[in-house]
């Protein structure tokens, strides 16, 4: 098989363009997403888009391994091609998808679910990827709890709808009562996460980082920082999802063999990674051009800071917040308002 990666980020354009307008264009673009399948026919090139980091690990495991190609296969599409595009954030994806540039593509559960509001249910979730573990740490002692980050302070994130700065604002209402989640606004500053960890480990720029994997597992070696809290703690002691995988109705309904081979290849990555760590982190490096040491990525895939499975888990707490603080028009009732019936048989919150 041979996989093509092309990277690509936001233009100038697209970062400048209001998200909530490139989002409603999503409904109007949804009818033709996929249009160029003939009817009856499914895609014989399966066009994946995914972003950076180990919360879509699975989806460029099931990309690298044939892992789909193998299961559409069984299901009769024994000619499928799947090639992989990444993308360095949200917006990039967005337009990716309004265009049909890409016909699925993986991006943090809180951008499901803004997608998912935005075109009126036209785009959903195929599978969920990854329970994740966020670790808030601290450069400065006397930080205990978050209750103890006063008004100079700041915690870097990669941005304040990420699912870490959502995180960030149940916290400061869980602490300080209905309403309070705007204290958490004055203290977030978006970095990305290379940046965050050298800000937080040379003690300039800010003074909390709400860290990912693999940078979790460094600053948990470092004696200069220590952890504050999680998102687990946060949610009252359940992980979230970090990631699922976008598509439309439309490309779901032209291609159900196809849909159904990304759900089940998806599944033989979470597998392998579970069974074969060593083999999924040589994976994740060669695919990433990864400069870790391959130890140290089998300890991030084999720590419990990710649960690899696609049932969905925190879609429901994650979206009712994000409706009661404005970031949502409609919460959904449910977690299978958000993803697609294929994946419904299962279980999850």
């Amino acid at each position: 098989m041979r996989i093509e990666v092309h990277l690509a980020s936001s233009a100038a354009p697209a970062r400048r363009r209001d998200g909530k307008a490139r989002l409603a264009a999503i409904a109007a673009a949804a009818a033709f997403v996929g249009a160029a399948a003939p009817a009856g026919a499914e895609v014989r090139e399966l066009r994946l888009a995914y972003q950076y980091g180990f919360i879509y690990l699975p989806i460029e495991i099931a990309a690298h391994a044939g892992l789909v190609e193998a299961r559409a296969k069984e299901l009769g599409v024994s000619d499928l091609k799947v090639t992989t595009q990444r993308f360095s954030g949200t917006p990039a994806m967005n337009e990716a998808l309004i265009s049909g540039n890409v016909d699925m593509g993986a991006l943090g559960l809180p951008g499901v679910l803004i997608a998912w509001e935005k075109t009126r249910h036209a785009f959903k979730a195929l599978a969920a990827m990854p329970l994740t573990s966020f670790f808030l740490y601290t450069n400065k002692p006397e930080i205990k709890t978050l209750a103890d980050f006063k008004e100079g302070d700041r915690i870097a994130l990669p941005a304040p709808n990420s699912g870490q700065g959502i995180f960030l604002k149940m916290g400061f209402e869980k602490l300080y009562g209905e309403g309070q989640h705007v204290r958490a606004d004055r203290l977030m500053v978006a970095l990305p996460h290379p940046d965050a960890f050298a800000a937080l480990t040379t003690g300039t720029q800010v003074t909390g980082y709400f860290s990912v994997p693999p940078y979790s597992q460094m600053l948990a070696k470092d004696s200069h920082v220590h952890l504050v809290t999680t998102a687990k703690e946060i949610l009252g002691g359940f992980e979230a999802s970090g990631s699922g995988v976008l598509v439309s109705q439309r490309v779901v309904d032209a291609n159900p063999k196809v849909s159904l081979a990304v759900l089940r290849g998806i599944e033989d990555a979470d597998k392998l990674i579970r069974e074969r760590p060593s083999e999924a982190a040589k994976i994740f490096i060669e695919a990433e051009n990864s400069k870790l040491a391959p130890d140290l990525v089998e300890e991030i895939l084999t720590d419990g800071s990710h649960g690899w499975q696609v049932e969905p888990s925190g879609v429901v707490a994650l979206g009712g917040f994000m409706a009661k603080i404005g970031m949502l028009q409609e919460a959904p009732k449910s977690w299978k308002d958000v993803f697609f019936p294929l994946i419904h048989d299962r279980e999850g919150s």
